[in-house]
């Protein structure tokens, strides 16, 4: 009679869920993440990511909002001077508005 043998394996490896970053899916420890709500956790290097998409977009918002203001400062004076000072004008006017110091105006 033969003695039963046993077999020895290896287990497949399974992350604990919360130790994957949500958006990458790297295996980076909870620790060392970002916690959002519904369970979401987020790697620093996607904060990282994140925060640039976040600021190339705001710069698209406020760039094609100073084009506006500057249309809008061309089309009052209806002269053109070459070199255009409203430019800056268009700028300073768009800062003040985000800084919140023109009342009753506010940037969606």
């Amino acid at each position: 009679m033969s003695a039963p043998t046993s077999i020895i394996g290896f287990q497949t490896y399974q992350p604990d869920p919360e130790d994957l970053c949500s958006l990458c899916g790297g295996n980076f420890g909870k620790a060392s993440m970002i916690e959002c709500k519904n369970k979401i956790h987020v790697c620093l290097e996607c904060v990282g990511i994140l925060s640039e998409i976040k600021k190339e977009r705001e710069m698209k918002k406020r760039n094609e909002t100073v084009l506006a203001i500057k249309n809008v400062l061309i089309a009052s004076v209806k002269v053109d001077y070459g070199d255009d000072p409203r430019h800056s004008d268009a700028l300073f006017i768009y800062d003040q508005i985000c800084a919140g110091k023109i009342p009753g105006l506010k940037l969606e």
